[in-house]
């Protein structure tokens, strides 16, 4: 899915070529039939010469050069404890994203969990330069990733984005001490017994519909399609909780193998990755993390 960067120390621009991301983002005011501009602008990729988006004047651009070099800046001082590990772009360069691999595995009972730091950015427009993190289950290759709602880790494409975007260092060891919060969360969900009864309501939470609290004339109501994704999302609960015991843990284990691996997703260069990032997927993700919080008390970082 990825292109893996196994050297431990790369410059810029082999970031850059080597994953995709050597090219800049110009924003060229669009005109009208009669040649009067229209206070518009088109956000063009230069290396397609295509517009991505259109936004007003203010809008201010972050060059993927840019941000790539002030992440590698920001991870020096943690050696080869934080490397640049994967990176990409998604939808003719609309977004980008780099992922810092931090040395060393993490335990949640049985499972070993490889974790990052997510750096993703817009260059459309529609998404603020945010910094999270994330984690990847090794039995199962299950994915996640939560970018927090702070302020201090969103930075918008505005007239102060040029100032904001030095604090990607600092936002950098913030997100490592999230990640390890992430995993003591993780350890009492995984502590935490239940009863089938509640993966039934987790189907319900997500969906709207599941097969116990449903009537049965609801159900005859649903498309084949909807069905069909409910029975995947039950089969895929079902064999985490088998392989991760009756808790929480397998019960959310279930969902991100749902979102990791059976989720639709656009059928383009890291389409998956995006659904799971930033789509559906992501946004299932979160809610079965809201949903475990509702129904245990455990507190789970916003």
């Amino acid at each position: 899915m990825f292109n893996q960067l196994n050297k431990s120390i790369m410059t810029t621009k082999e970031v850059l070529e080597q994953n995709g991301l050597d090219f800049t983002i110009s924003k060229r005011e669009l005109f009208d039939s009669n040649g009067n501009g229209s206070g518009y602008f088109g956000l063009f990729n230069d290396k397609l010469n295509k517009c991505i988006n259109t936004v007003k004047e203010g809008y201010k651009i972050s060059q993927n050069e840019e941000v790539v070099e002030l992440v590698l800046q920001g991870i020096k001082p943690f050696g080869s404890d934080l490397k640049v590990t994967k990176a990409g772009s998604m939808n003719e360069g609309r977004k980008v994203f780099l992922q810092l691999g931090i040395q060393g595995h993490s335990k949640v009972a049985n499972d070993i969990i490889e974790r990052y730091v997510t750096i993703i950015d817009s260059n459309d427009g529609s998404t603020s330069l945010s910094i999270g993190i994330g984690d990847l289950t090794m039995s199962c290759q299950n994915q996640f990733f939560k970018f927090y709602k702070a302020g201090e880790a969103k930075f918008r494409h505005s007239a102060s984005l040029e100032h904001r975007i030095k604090e990607i260092p600092f936002l950098i060891e913030t997100a490592l001490n999230r990640s390890l919060r992430q995993i003591e969360v993780y350890e009492q969900m995984a502590n935490h017994s239940i009863t089938r009864d509640l993966a039934d309501q987790m189907v319900k939470y997500l969906l709207g519909f599941d097969k116990v609290y449903t009537s049965v004339s609801d159900l005859a109501d649903k498309s084949t399609r909807s069905i069909n994704k409910m029975e995947t999302l039950y089969n895929c609960i079902e064999d985490q909780i088998n392989d991760k015991g009756l808790n929480l843990w397998g019960l959310h284990s279930g969902i991100t193998k749902f979102t990791t691996h059976e989720i639709s997703a656009p059928k383009r260069e890291n389409g998956k990755l995006e659904t799971i990032m930033l789509g559906n997927g992501y946004n299932m993700n979160q809610k079965s993390l809201k949903f475990v919080e509702e129904k245990s008390g455990i507190l789970v970082l916003a």
